[in-house]
Order: C-alpha cells, then structure tokens, then sequence
C-alpha cells in the first residue's frame, strides 16, 4: 500500500492539476492531452502519468479541484445570509464572481463536462466523476435547490417549481460565459444583479 504522498508530491499534483484546467480551458478538452499538459508544466509526460495514471485520473483531480474552489467561494457567504432570499441572491453574486475570477475553472469544467468520455462511452456523471463525495454536505447547504424549497416551504417565496427554477437559474448564470470570454466590454457583474433582480422578482409571493 502506498503511504501518504510527501509536501512536495502534493505540491507537484496541484501544479499539474492547475496546468490541466489551463491547458483545457484554453485548448478545449480534446486537444489537452497528456502530453500538452506535461509541457504546460516543464515535465516529463512520465511525471503526469506517475502522479495521475492516466487522463481520466487527472480529469477526476481537475473535476474535483473546480468544485472545492468554487464551495471555498460560495459557502461563506451563501451560509451566512439570512433567509431564503438573502440566500438566493448571495447565490447569485457569488457564482457570478467566481466566474469573473475564475474563467479556466469554469471553462475547463464546461468542456469536461461537455465532452468527455471514458474508454466505454460514459459522460461525466455517468462515470461518477462529478463531485467529491467529501464536498456533497456542503454543496447541499449552497445548491438553489435547497434555497428554493426552503423558501417555498417558509412562505418566503411563492409556490413555485423549484427544479425548473433552479435549473433556469443555472442556465442563466452560465450564460455569463461566453460574452465574459468574448466581449471585453461585457460587465459580468452587472449581469448578475440583473439576475438577482430578476430571480428575486420571479420568486415574490403572489400579492392577494
């Protein structure tokens, strides 16, 4: 059984898994190989495949780095406020500022998530590749699907379907992606209090 790995092997692993999210972001998924990655880091393709074993392993690191990266940045804060929406538009602004100051991450996570596939043809989630297991408590505390029950169940929002909500919200936070990438004039800030606005509006309890 190998013992645990030394400071320095440690710090080796986070440098690669670092080069990856850059080189994936940057080159696509496709194109990141083994290879690409080793000479991003000024090693020896060898030094990747003795820390990772293979692609998939180093996938799995990259998949896992993004999401403890964005649940240091978002529980804080998420936890912190008070009430449903308070909860839910720090949400918001926390995820939209994880975007503006972490593009590779959410990039390099977009295109794994998007094309990556093991030897027999399995996605992402299919592999079991997805979150941590050690981050599931904590993502659950942040995740709008909890906010929304919660806040339907408190009569702080509406009756509303909290699954299509929260998939909505989802959908229109990565939407920030693309013109954050491409316009640099795009305030991506603005953005997200256009959607704390316009969420928080859609979750109003009808006025009788």
């Amino acid at each position: 059984m190998r013992s645990a790995p030394t400071f320095t092997e440690t710090a080796r692993r986070a440098q690669l898994v670092g080069c990856a999210i850059d080189a994936i972001a940057e080159l696509g998924y496709g194109k990141a190989s083994v290879r690409k990655i080793a000479e991003r880091a000024d090693v020896a393709m060898s030094v990747v495949l003795y820390h990772f074993g293979n692609k998939d392993e180093l996938v799995t690191a990259v998949v896992g780095e993004c999401y403890r990266s964005l649940v240091a940045a978002m529980l804080p804060v998420v936890s912190a406020a008070d009430g449903a929406a308070a909860k839910l538009a720090a949400h918001i602004r926390c995820h939209i500022d994880y975007i503006d100051t972490h593009r590779g991450h959410q990039l390099a996570l977009m295109e794994i998530a998007n094309n990556f596939r093991t030897g027999d043809g399995r996605r992402l989630h299919e592999a079991g590749l997805q979150i941590p297991p050690e981050l599931l408590a904590d993502l659950a505390t942040i995740e709008l699907d909890t906010i929304l029950a919660d806040g339907v169940e408190s009569g702080e929002f509406r009756s509303l379907p909290t699954t299509s909500l929260a998939l909505a919200i989802r959908s229109a936070i990565g939407g920030a992606m693309l013109p954050a990438t491409a316009d640099p004039d795009f305030d991506v800030r603005a953005y997200g209090e256009d959607l704390v606005h316009t969420f928080l509006l859609a979750t109003q309890p009808t006025q009788t």
